[in-house]
């Protein structure tokens, strides 16, 4: 009896040391499975770099537009040192963009999940955080004893509204890049959609670039006007 119960106990252990073993050995698999499944990249066409150039001039015209003001030769109306508070404040929103990691970002030949991530990142960082927060928000939002600007107040409300939008712009595709940790057996459409969604994922993070650049340009260009 006794014998018995101890090879029943060693079947036991056995059973259970094979699917402990098997157990690890599908997680194995299925880790390396996933791992080829979130590689699939999007390999970026002409227009893409293009598109990117045109950018990288819009940049190049915000910067012009900050620099048409000179505290040094300035003969108008405006209270200088408010002016001098917003060049520096725009100053810093372009020094936080037009840096290597964007132009790094910009200028990769494929696209992976990770670097729609990267990119994402950037975006909540450099441009939400730093430039449109911290720079931005504070501008149209300070009351005037502080920024004595004739027409900010009129451009104010556009600002904030804008900004709010911007800021909250990217927060959906963090969920998109999250989903892409499950892990399951993917079918043939289901690789094509996590195909599609990199690349559907990185033209809509390339959007949010634009318009928070757009909006950027926008304020520099009242700013230009502002400080003849």
């Amino acid at each position: 009896m006794k014998k018995l119960i101890i090879e029943y106990c060693n079947v036991i252990s056995y059973s259970i040391t094979g699917i402990i073993f098997g157990f690890s050995f599908f997680l194995l698999f299925l880790n390396f499975y996933h791992y080829k499944d979130v590689n699939n990249t999007y390999k970026k066409q002409d227009s893409d770099f293009k598109y990117n150039q045109s950018l990288k001039e819009k940049i190049l015209k915000t910067k012009d537009n900050i620099d048409s003001f000179n505290p040094n030769s300035y003969k108008g109306s405006e209270d200088i040192y408010s002016l001098a508070s917003v060049k520096s404040r725009l100053n810093v929103c372009i020094s936080k963009i037009d840096s290597e990691e964007f132009n790094k970002i910009l200028n990769k030949k494929t696209i992976n999940i990770k670097d729609v991530y990267d990119m994402q990142q950037f975006y909540q960082i450099n441009i939400a955080n730093e430039c449109l927060v911290k720079q931005l928000y504070e501008v149209a939002t300070m009351d005037n004893n502080k920024i004595q600007l004739s027409s900010l107040e009129i451009i104010s409300p556009f600002m904030v509204d804008n900004i709010n939008s911007l800021i909250k712009s990217t927060d959906y595709l963090q969920k998109v890049i999250k989903n892409n940790s499950s892990y399951y057996f993917s079918s043939n459409s289901n690789k094509n959609d996590l195909y599609d969604q990199t690349k559907d994922s990185y033209y809509a993070l390339l959007n949010n670039y634009t318009e928070a650049i757009d909006f950027i340009y926008d304020v520099s260009l009242w700013y230009s006007e502002v400080s003849k």
